[in-house]
């Protein structure tokens, strides 16, 4: 598929504040899964400067700072990217992949940080371990039914803003917003062996609907096949259909901007606007 994504995020501030550093990440991944045809930034005020680099988990950042008083930051971002798999299965797993948990393997000390507990709890741990048994603890198969029961049992919900319900309060509650599914499906596969993160970015979703946002899934690591991205919001192994941004063990890590500003008594509000277009052929 081919996508054509423009974004636009509107800072406003109350009075003039001077801004941090920011640090941007708009920039799609490029890789065996995607590739970016087309990108520009622009950003006002002008920034001093700019210092573009890859973070640790392999995200495009760009941060930018600034020296003058400033009442409004504006990022706007347009793109073209192709999503070049076609099969969500189109792997061969290694042996050790097969059955849950996942048996060490020289991958295990990178694999460390996307194995640590969100919020360790005894309901989320007995969730998992209950759909591993009914899987018979097949990887595959416990994936495939964490993700459809995720999407079939839950109510999905939007939220404009706030981090991430604890894994714990959205299997209680049994609603979230794409976010808030994802640290629980991330969640409960550190709990079973299984290495994930959250990843964030857009998706082909409804076309014609009137208000796009931005997108939040999860992916998990199997050997033989690398990171595999699920979608318990629409209840789909991922292919094609999402053009993944960022990616990382934490998801205040994938935030698109991040930095603070700097003035007394000063309040912000932000709007923001997702228009895409995709071409199937």
């Amino acid at each position: 598929m081919h996508f054509t994504i423009r974004h636009y995020t509107r800072y406003r501030y109350s009075q003039p504040v001077r801004l941090g550093p920011q640090q941007l990440r708009f920039h799609p991944r490029d890789d065996g899964a995607q590739r970016v045809i087309e990108h520009h930034l622009n950003i006002s005020p002008q920034p001093l400067g700019f210092n573009e680099h890859i973070d640790l988990e392999n995200n495009r950042v760009i941060e930018v700072w600034f020296t003058q008083k400033t009442d409004h930051l504006d990022i706007d971002v347009s793109m073209r990217v192709e999503t070049l798999r076609q099969n969500a299965f189109d792997f061969i797993l290694d042996p050790e992949a097969m059955v849950l948990p996942i048996a060490a393997t020289r991958e295990l000390i990178c694999a460390q940080p996307y194995l640590e507990r969100i919020a360790p709890d005894a309901t989320v741990d007995l969730f998992a371990a209950e759909l591993s048994s009914a899987a018979r603890h097949d990887t595959l198969h416990f994936l495939d039914e964490l993700n459809h029961r995720l999407f079939a049992e839950f109510s999905h919900i939007y939220r404009d803003t706030g981090a991430p319900q604890s894994p714990a309060f959205t299997l209680q509650s049994r609603n979230g917003a794409c976010r808030d599914l994802t640290v629980l499906f991330v969640d409960c596969c550190r709990a079973e062996g299984i290495p994930a993160r959250f990843a964030s970015g857009y998706q082909r979703g409804d076309l014609e609907s009137e208000r796009r946002h931005l997108h939040a899934w999860p992916e998990v690591y199997l050997p033989g096949a690398g990171w595999r991205g699920f979608d318990p919001t629409h209840g789909q192994a991922i292919a094609n259909t999402h053009v993944t941004v960022a990616a990382a063990a934490a998801a205040q890590h994938t935030m698109p901007v991040h930095g603070a500003f700097q003035g007394a008594g000063a309040t912000s509000t932000l709007d923001y606007g997702v228009e895409i277009d995709v071409n199937e052929d």
